[in-house]
């Protein structure tokens, strides 16, 4: 057993230690040793090195690397964060990030990257959350991302990648979250997400799609989210959303130019339904909305509506449900911008049952007749 004098030298000197790790900076950095965040952003042309071991965020944006090199991060096994943002990147070598083991978020966003190994991710078991947004990936990097098993949301938004591949998502199983608005995409393969079955949040938006990509969501039997919006879709047929009826929670198909709408399409997405997005397109007429008893939110703005009897059961529909729906006539040239709840065209229609009189008028009118007839 140490004696109490001994024990105390101890305790001394591993204060004394720690407080030196504790105080490691390295140049051009600013340590903050209390929250264990470290920011380099004075335009380096070299990864720094000599970080505290006690590191949980490592803020290194706006430098000009250029290249990660392997092992280009030793002793930072503790940090969570990791942001390379704006750094010109153009490569990164395989093992770049070893040791990194409690790494959680990784973003390598508005670099040059074009491609990517998976051993580029090797030693990264908890990586959860991955940000390759502007980047100049023109292909889906297919298999970088099989040394991630953890790898919960991928976001590729603002790449020019043109199409999405079978199998592309091998090794990202657990997937829950693919984000690639804003790149070239023109086609999708029948069994691009099979590989990730737990996806629920899919966006697409802003692409080249001239159809939605049915067939890719055959095995996506846990989508939540489905975002097609800004997409050269004119036309959405019956049973396009049947492989992800039971789960879709929120459609989003604003601003696509879409003309016409299968009147099954929508019917067999049913209660569990909560917003739909229709914004922005060029629809003259709707299906029936009756089956949506789900629907929370809705928005069928700007839309050029016909305010004639064939839009009667949607006049009816916004007429019976709690909700605030944006929706405006388009037709005829006299009710162009007057909500559809509001205009009485409606009211000649076959099948409008006529306004009932006001009760206190029919009681009116009941004594006029009582006493006309004595």
């Amino acid at each position: 057993m140490f004696s109490l004098p001994t024990l105390a030298v101890i305790m001394l000197l591993a204060l004394k230690f720690h407080t030196v790790q504790a105080d490691r900076c390295p140049e051009f950095c600013i340590c903050d040793n209390i929250q264990l965040t470290v920011a380099c952003n004075k335009g380096l042309t070299k990864i720094p090195r000599g970080f505290s071991p006690d590191t949980r965020m490592l803020d290194l944006q706006g430098n000009h690397f250029h290249y990660i090199p392997a092992n280009s991060f030793p002793d930072t096994a503790e940090v969570v964060s990791l942001h390379l943002q704006r750094c010109k990147i153009q490569e990164v070598e395989d093992g770049a990030f070893i040791g990194m083991k409690s790494l959680v978020y990784l973003y390598l966003s508005e670099n040059d990257l074009a491609s990517l190994s998976p051993e580029a991710f090797k030693g990264l078991p908890h990586l959860t959350y991955l940000h390759l947004e502007k980047n100049r990936f023109t292909q889906f990097p297919k298999g970088a991302f099989r040394l991630l098993p953890g790898l919960l949301a991928l976001h590729m938004e603002n790449n020019a990648i043109a199409k999405l591949e079978a199998g592309l998502l091998s090794g990202a199983e657990k997937l829950r979250g693919l984000y690639l608005t804003s790149n070239a995409i023109t086609a999708v393969a029948p069994r691009a997400f099979d590989p990730a079955p737990d996806l629920d949040t899919l966006h697409l938006g802003s692409n080249k799609l001239k159809e939605v990509p049915s067939e890719a969501l055959s095995k996506a039997s846990s989508l939540a989210e489905l975002n097609l919006s800004h997409n050269p879709i004119h036309w959405i047929g019956a049973g396009v959303f049947q492989p992800v009826a039971a789960t879709l929670k929120h459609l989003y198909l604003n601003h696509m130019g879409l003309e016409k709408v299968s009147k099954d399409s929508l019917a067999r997405l049913g209660s569990g339904l909560r917003s739909l997005f229709l914004e922005g397109n060029q629809l003259e007429e709707l299906p029936d909305l009756r089956p949506l008893t789900g629907l929370e939110v809705i928005n069928l703005a700007e839309n050029p509506l016909v305010c004639d009897c064939p839009l009667l059961p949607l006049r009816k529909w916004i007429e019976q449900v709690n909700l605030k729906v944006r929706a405006t006539c388009g037709h005829p040239p006299e009710l162009r911008g007057q909500r559809v709840k509001d205009v009485h065209v409606f009211k000649s229609c076959p099948g409008e049952k006529p306004t009932k009189p006001a009760k206190t008028e029919s009681a009116l009118i009941n004594i006029l007749c009582y006493f006309a007839g004595r």
